[in-house]
């Protein structure tokens, strides 16, 4: 698909886009009926589009258009999205072209026009700063509480739920301290989160539903965590909170000021996209002598960390070590927050061996769980526990814990698989979701319902070792913690096209967990989209209905997750798939079922035309699809779903937005202006004397 905008007579010129992506709604018809009307051409200009073209912003088309009919020497301009493919480039970025083969890369980055002739100059785009939010306003500390607590908050990449002993999976014996601090808290039975993990992290960090943002994996050059927010470090920042952020970005960093360290975080060491190597912070692939490591995404503040990269033997151990020197370092006199987003378990080249932690033996789970053996996941995980455990007996050390609230959480659900499966975008597959069904990138609980626990001296001693069944999400975080920390958690975004007011949409569950109360007679939410394509609903009446209207993920890039209906569902020997799912597996031998093919129609595939409905409360294995009964229940549950589905802030930078900032790059990962690092694509320009 695609949009050209063109001047009189002149031919268009156009170029092929890659499918549309969730975060954008604009119909076809309305960009149409938008044409029709004249509110986005301008002059002479007009605009076409294909009919499956749905991935563009009235503002961006208009951008386009605009630019078009103002510049008298231009004869087309064609509209193209950041991060989409042309040819085998990775783009990303606004195109000049000189001729049909030839591509290059303009100074605006972002979502604007590419102009097609090399005589074709823009006119000049004055700089529009971005909307920076409110200063954050301090409110009285909760009854009875006399202090402002340290917040820990751990991050786990892609652990399946049945990956540690927690809900009751006694054969695993290699996650005591994960399992200790458990015990020492609050069990959080219906913790879900978003179905893969940037959205995830960004829904973290700005309290808002990935549905109101988007649910797209954040490119390196995008405001997907958009500048005009108050992130949960800015808010903590304005409660004098000391902050470090540790590991995992994938929020995306258009500009040096997507920085974590320039948006709160009193420090920060970590990546900034979303997989690399355990060694060296080197991309994909570096393995071997660290000398050959070609690219590197690692990041000291506001800068490459090349001081840093030679001395990663193994990221997770690297992160806990760094995490126990911010606990040692930080300044006593001040309230702390450290943010540990580990690579672990995420798939990458754990494979290799896992330097200083002794491998999981074969028979370490009693013969029972050998996908924990492939490429050395047993070890990967355990690793990741002597981690945990390190940064728990140095906040002890400390004398911190009494005084601190842990949070533990993956991002989504496992990324599982048999042992001779590949996983999620090629990646081996070795996580366990049991006994739920999916795995990351799908809509069922296992991809969706992840394990998790608070713990902490700030936990009542009457909650720990308990467990609580309320329906939560990953932006719950964000208002308990601001709520805690005596900072009023509202974050108002006033949409300047229609001055309609968007807050966040985290509840405060720390009253609820602190007092134990249950969670489906009092819940703390009645609604909970997890994504754009499912929605929990908690009626009130013994039932938590759960809609699911496609099984698909429509790519953006070279990858389809198709129809994930009944896969990964198998036994804990990981050998055979559990009866009596079977028959809607024609190949039990080991590889994961894509597509429809084969399949008896009596299965469950989950699609807008068919979708599932399941009531989790009385089946939580998502067996019977319930929705050919329950007509009106699934009309109320999409309507519902589609007010959720409301992506209200613009996901790019302006042109006019980007003007104040030096965007000329070599690449759209920031290679070239960072050397051999990854980076922000953008930069601020030097103040004229």
């Amino acid at each position: 698909p695609h949009v050209t905008c063109s001047q009189g007579s002149a031919s268009p010129h156009s170029a092929k886009l890659t499918p549309p992506t969730p975060e954008h709604n604009l119909t076809m018809a309305l960009l149409l009926a938008a044409c029709a009307a004249g509110t986005i051409i301008h002059n002479d200009t007009g605009c076409t589009a294909s009919p499956s073209h749905t991935n563009l912003t009235a503002a961006s088309i208009a951008a386009c258009c605009t630019t078009c009919s103002n510049n008298a020497t231009c004869a087309s301009w064609t509209f193209f999205p950041a991060g989409h493919h042309l040819g085998r480039r990775d783009v990303g970025t606004c195109l000049v072209s000189a001729d049909p083969q030839t591509v290059k890369t303009a100074a605006t980055i972002g979502l604007t026009c590419g102009c097609r002739y090399a005589g074709c100059t823009p006119a000049p785009v004055q700089c529009d700063p971005i909307p920076r939010p409110r200063k954050p306003v301090l409110q009285p500390l909760p009854p009875g509480q006399t202090f402002r607590p340290h917040f820990v908050t751990l991050l786990i990449d892609d652990l399946g739920r049945d990956d540690t002993s927690l809900y009751g999976n006694a054969g695993i014996t290699f996650t005591p301290n994960i399992q200790a601090l458990a015990d020492d808290g609050i069990l959080l039975d219906r913790h879900h989160t978003y179905i893969w993990c940037s959205p995830t992290r960004r829904a973290f960090l700005s309290g808002r539903y990935p549905t109101h943002i988007t649910g797209t994996q954040a490119p390196q050059c995008s405001n997907y965590l958009p500048l005009q927010f108050t992130i949960l470090s800015e808010k903590l920042a304005a409660a004098d909170y000391e902050s470090g952020f540790i590991g995992k970005g994938h929020l995306g960093v258009h500009t040096v000021d997507h920085l974590p360290a320039n948006r709160g975080f009193s420090s920060h060491v970590g990546y900034l996209g979303g997989g690399e190597s355990y060694k060296w912070g080197g991309t994909y692939g570096a393995s071997g002598d660290p000398a050959k490591v070609k690219f590197h995404d690692m990041w000291s503040n506001d800068r490459p960390a090349d001081d840093l990269v030679d001395t990663i033997d193994y990221s997770t151990t690297f992160y806990s070590a760094l995490a126990v020197d911010r606990i040692q370092a930080r300044n006593v006199s001040r309230p702390f927050w450290l943010h540990v987003a580990y690579q672990a378990v995420h798939g990458g080249t754990w494979r290799e061996e896992v330097p200083g932690t002794d491998a999981i033996p074969a028979n370490s789970s009693g013969g029972l769980y050998p996908h924990f053996q492939a490429g050395n996941y047993g070890s990967v995980t355990h690793a990741l526990d002597d981690g945990v455990g390190n940064i728990t007996a140095e906040l002890k050390r400390q004398g911190m814990w009494e005084q601190t609230l842990m949070l533990f959480t993956s991002d989504n659900g496992g990324d599982c698989g048999l042992p001779d499966q590949p996983g999620v975008g090629g990646q081996p597959g070795s996580a366990s979701n049991y006994p739920l069904l999916g795995r990351k990138c799908t809509a069922f609980e296992g991809g969706t319902r992840v394990a998790a626990f608070l713990v902490g001296g700030m936990v009542p001693v009457s909650r720990r070792g308990t467990v609580s069944d309320q329906l939560m999400y990953i932006t719950d975080w964000y208002p308990t913690f601001c709520n805690l920390a005596g900072v009023d958690p509202s974050d108002a975004w006033v949409d300047p096209s229609t001055q309609a007011v968007h807050d966040i949409d985290g509840v405060d569950v720390w009253p609820a967990l602190s007092s134990g109360a249950d969670g489906i007679s009092a819940p703390v939410r009645e609604w909970l989209p997890t994504s754009e394509r499912s929605l929990l609903w908690n009626d009130g009446a013994g039932h938590m209905w759960k809609l699911i209207t496609s099984g698909r993920w429509e790519s953006t890039g070279s990858f389809d997750y198709s129809d994930e209906y009944q896969a990964n569902r198998f036994h804990k020997n990981g050998s055979q798939y559990m009866d009596p799912f079977n028959a809607c597996l024609p190949n039990t031998t080991g590889t994961t079922l894509r597509g429809t093919v084969g399949v008896p129609a009596s299965c469950s595939v989950c699609s807008n035309s068919t979708p599932c409905v399941f009531d989790v409360l009385a089946d939580p294995l998502e067996t019977t699809n319930v929705a050919s009964a329950n007509a009106s229940l699934v009309a109320l549950l999409a309507a519902k779903l589609a007010v959720f589905n409301n992506p209200y802030i613009p996901s790019v930078l302006t042109p006019a937005n980007l003007a104040c900032y030096n965007c000329t790059l070599s690449d759209s990962k920031g290679i070239g202006k960072w050397g051999s690092f990854w980076g922000p694509c953008c930069i601020a320009k030097t103040p004229s004397p």
